[in-house]
């Protein structure tokens, strides 16, 4: 165990500046229980509760791996890798051995209960009154520990318990009522009492957080968290959590009135201060008067003890390095005692850090750390939207950011400024930060709307606005992708389509994307008004330039579609069938003041067709290809010569008619042929290309996504 050897368990009496007053030695002694007895336990010798005034105070010797789990009113519980210790106020320690086999440690917050937890067994350590361990055997999952109270979750049932021993020492099984509709997801640590629990809707779309009574297992209050929370806190007069913003949402439990504070939050000492961390210190902030008091230089723990108390993990400039607890003193402001030495903690080095000025997705940052077991995250913001993403990595000297933006949606193409943040929880003082710039250049893709590289479904919702949806984040919707972390969670819907018109689109009977017509940025959008009028819209990255009148006459087709090249000159092409069932074709001529040929007839019978999608290459031909499906929701490929005609027609399969539309879904990773996408009010469905003529398409990869008139009127 490296740096957990036995030196660090013994005692240090540490230099005259750092001692501890003997009046509060003693006070700490009177409220020191008798060393707890129990299995797999190994207790210090109790220190001397009297000390003749002056005399040096021994502190416990920590380590800089040690974290602190949780503190109670005689103490505070630290683990590193599989062992737990138990360190008393008046410097004795008590050792929880763990091993790889199962066994591990937790505490109860703010309070002195530590349990052991091996399979369905738990042994219950009441560090302040000591006593016999009481054992609890369950085959609930175990979320968290609430004084004597193990909060578990049935996950057959998905139903919470709160599971203790009553008065005549059986087991006590109460489930809780009143809680909302959802999986339970995360149990946080609060004060005993109360408990709180986070669950996540069906689709893991939203959370709530709700509030129980531990006394009657009944639900007090739920509050609608949005995303995931993180850092829940439960005081008296507040609720609070830490947002996916890095900020402090704290509600009153009286009024519910609610406000947002900057940076991580503790609330402490009676809900009149708060205890705010970033990346370089630790700040205590009154709520009476908002002056503010910073005893630490720096801060890379804070931990709620009882009655309103903390321990923190940090340094002071007289103290050095070590574990402090924080209470208020007579004066009323925040005191600051050390209770356990750390003495080989060091600051973090960055001897170098290698960030590439230019990359085209992939991108490698390295550097060279001090600290082996140190984390490093780095911040990507792109410059001209703001949108932002962040990477994370421990114990490598370098990480891959994969060229995305939030979870699946791909990065703009553009300058993007970067932060790097390093620290180690096995080091002290402030975390080192480097900036710097990278350039994103990705070269074109068809059908990418918005400059990052991944194709767009484009969709038109019931109030006629525009939007470009990364068909990688549609894909992502999928339930069935194996998820290997605890916090991983499928997306549920996807969350950042890019706007492209803010209303009008209603106006428009038919809509299509027939490729990059006029030789702009990016691929153009073909759109027929009510009175029979063709309009194109160039794209520009991110957005639509004002559109141009490509001439009247169109109310003669009942279906346009476009996406593939049909003869070969590397732009797409527009198919349109009449009424009469003859089905036209316009090649593309590279001017955008008449960006089509004349327009010439390919041939009769495309009547019996109620749905055309021209893709592009699907099945590895010379030509762009075209699918159609009939009034029996059999589909058909035609293949693309090349010079604007198509082979006979061959049959893909049944059962398309449960799909309303079929759009292009981008390049199949494995072959060079383009995927589709189908979608349908009973659910949608990507089918990747196989690079064949006789079959297609592989199986369909199902994703719940359903069409509506709302959200999505229209797919192209």
């Amino acid at each position: 165990m490296s740096r957990a050897s036995a030196h660090a368990r013994n005692l240090r009496v540490r230099p005259s500046r750092l001692r501890l007053t003997a009046a509060l030695a003693v006070t700490l002694a009177a409220t020191t229980a008798a060393t707890v007895a129990g299995p797999g336990v190994a207790s210090a010798a109790p220190a001397a509760a009297s000390q003749a005034a002056g005399a040096e105070a021994a502190l416990p010797v920590l380590t800089s791996m040690d974290r602190v789990d949780n503190v109670g009113s005689t103490g505070f519980l630290t683990s590193q890798y599989y062992d737990a210790t138990w360190t008393r106020y008046d410097g004795t320690t008590v050792t929880f051995p763990g091993d790889s086999n199962g066994t591990h440690h937790s505490g109860a917050a703010e309070s002195d209960i530590v349990v052991a937890s091996k399979g369905t067994r738990h042994t219950l350590h009441d560090m302040a009154k000591g006593g016999d361990p009481v054992v609890i055997d369950s085959p609930y999952a175990l979320r968290t520990v609430n004084g004597s109270t193990l909060v578990m979750v049935d996950e057959a049932t998905n139903t919470l318990h709160l599971v203790g021993r009553g008065p005549d020492g059986r087991t006590v099984d109460r489930k809780v009522t009143g809680l909302p509709a959802g999986k339970l997801w995360v149990a946080a640590d609060t004060a005993p009492g109360t408990v709180a629990v986070q669950l996540a809707a069906a689709d893991f779309s939203s959370y709530r957080l709700a509030v129980i009574d531990a006394s009657t297992a009944a639900t007090i209050r739920t509050y609608e968290l949005g995303d995931y929370a993180r850092d829940v806190q439960v005081t008296p007069d507040h609720v609070a959590w830490k947002t996916s913003d890095d900020r402090t949402k704290a509600v009153d439990r009286h009024t519910g009135a609610s406000e947002v504070l900057s940076g991580s939050a503790t609330f402490a000492f009676g809900d009149d201060w708060v205890a705010v961390e970033d990346s370089t210190r630790l700040t205590f902030r009154s709520r009476k008067d908002g002056h503010t008091v910073e005893p630490f230089r720096f801060a890379n723990q804070v931990t709620p003890g009882p009655d309103g108390t903390l321990i923190v993990r940090g340094g002071t400039a007289a103290d050095g390095w070590g574990v402090f607890r924080v209470a208020l003193g007579a004066d009323g402001e925040p005191k600051v005692t050390m209770v356990a030495d750390v003495p080989d903690g060091q600051e973090l080095t960055l001897r170098s850090v290698s960030v590439p000025s230019r990359t085209s997705g992939y991108t490698r940052f390295s550097w060279d750390i001090s600290e082996e077991e140190a984390y490093v995250d780095f911040e990507l913001t792109h410059t001209a939207t703001g949108r932002k993403t962040s990477v994370h990595n421990e114990y490598q000297p370098f990480l891959t950011w994969d060229g995305g933006l939030d979870k699946y949606f791909s990065g703009y193409n553009g300058t993007y400024t970067w932060k790097m943040t390093a620290g180690s929880e096995a080091r002290f003082g402030p975390a080192v930060v480097r900036t710097g710039t990278l350039t994103m250049a990705r070269p074109t893709q068809p059908r990418d709307f918005n400059d990052n590289g991944d194709a767009d479904a484009l969709v038109r919702d019931g109030s006629g606005r525009l939007t470009a949806y990364a068909m990688h984040e549609l894909t992502a919707m999928r339930t069935d992708l194996e998820c290997h972390e605890t916090d991983c969670q499928p997306l549920a819907k996807p969350n950042n389509p890019e706007l492209l018109g803010t209303g009008g689109w209603n106006t428009y009977t038919l809509l299509a994307s027939p490729g990059n017509l006029a030789g702009g940025a990016a691929d153009d959008i073909i759109a027929r008004d009510r009175d029979g009028v063709l309009w194109m819209y160039q794209s520009e990255k991110q957005k639509l330039l004002p559109r141009t009148k490509i001439g009247g006459g169109w109310q003669i087709y009942d279906k346009i579609v476009g996406g593939s090249d049909l003869n070969g000159d590397g732009r797409g092409d527009l198919l349109a069938t009449d009424t009469g069932g003859v089905l036209w074709l316009y090649t593309s001529t590279g001017d955008a003041k008449a960006p089509f040929k004349a327009r010439k007839k390919i041939g009769a019978g495309w009547g019996q067709y109620n749905l055309l999608t021209a893709p592009g290459n699907i099945a590895g031909a010379t030509g762009g290809d075209l699918l159609a499906r009939d009034k029996d929701g059999v589909l058909w490929l035609y293949l693309g010569k090349g010079d604007g005609t198509f082979t006979a027609r061959r049959q893909i399969g049944g059962g398309w008619q449960k799909y309303t539309q079929i759009v292009p879904a981008g390049k199949n990773p494995w072959h060079p042929v383009t995927d589709i996408l189908a979608v349908g009010p009973s659910g949608s469905a990507r089918y990747h290309g196989n690079d064949s003529t006789t079959r297609p398409y592989g199986k369909a990869v199902p994703i719940p996504l359903r069409t509506d008139s709302t959200t999505y009127k229209t797919f192209f």
